[in-house]
């Protein structure tokens, strides 16, 4: 199921994406699709906060109060890693929107062609199989953290701080041993410490008292447990 979001202050617009997302989903039916509109960013905003993010997000580029551009932002600021699809009438603000990591930036009237190419894109990269992800649940609702830009994870005042590789950090309730459990079936973590997991891919450099990572972070490393982690970086290392 791939959850869409479109964004559009006029009902002639909206009406004619859903129906562009519609043909998508009836020519593509392993590919289902379910579809939420707005004329507000406020309001998606609002209902994502509350019930989760989308996979895929349509949003439209001037609208009176907050750009497409803007309520982009706000949906990476929450650290969503979903993919968004600017379709607009303007060209200008193209390098804005590649800079809120946009998959793409059609100019409307968008051809048929161009919209499913865009989508089959977004899904691709939005595969389970070469994008696996964690959700993750935090006091600004559920968010989809794909397995590999998480780089560590550390126990803080009873809560969780995940790190995100784009420098951004998500904070849940959900205990470290719940998270671990969950990723029990990726080799490249490994929890060097009781307040901490790390993903090995963001390893600098291990000493026999610390792990240096790749965003200059600094984890200790127990006496105990050092020789237990050398091997397994070096193991998950020659396997990789």
């Amino acid at each position: 199921m791939l959850r869409i979001g479109i964004c559009d202050d006029k009902q002639e617009d909206i009406d004619w994406i859903e129906g562009l997302a519609a043909g998508f989903s009836a020519e593509h039916p392993e590919m289902p699709v379910q579809i939420q509109v707005y004329k507000s960013p406020y309001d998606l905003l609002d209902d994502i906060e509350k019930t989760g993010g989308f996979d895929l997000y349509l949003l439209d580029i001037l609208m009176p109060h907050m750009t497409g551009v803007d309520l982009a932002r706000w949906i990476r600021k929450r650290g969503e890693r979903a993919e968004i699809l600017f379709l607009t009438v303007s060209r200008e603000y193209a390098v804005d929107a590649f800079a809120v990591k946009a998959a793409g930036y059609l100019i409307k009237p968008v051809r048929k062609a161009d919209f499913d190419e865009a989508v089959l894109d977004c899904i691709r990269r939005l595969s389970p199989e070469s994008n696996p992800a964690l959700m993750l649940k935090s006091k600004d609702g559920l968010h989809r953290v794909r397995i590999h830009e998480l780089v560590c994870i550390e126990s803080f005042n009873h809560n969780q701080l995940c790190t995100l590789s784009d420098g951004s950090t998500l904070e849940t309730a959900v205990t470290l041993a719940e998270i671990m459990e969950e990723l029990k079936e990726y080799p490249v973590f490994v929890r060097p410490h009781r307040a901490y997991i790390v993903n090995m891919d963001f390893i600098h450099r291990l000493t026999a008292y610390e792990l240096l990572l790749t965003n200059g972070k600094r984890i200790p490393v127990p006496q105990s447990g050092y020789s237990k982690l050398k091997h397994a970086y070096l193991a998950y290392m020659t396997r990789t």
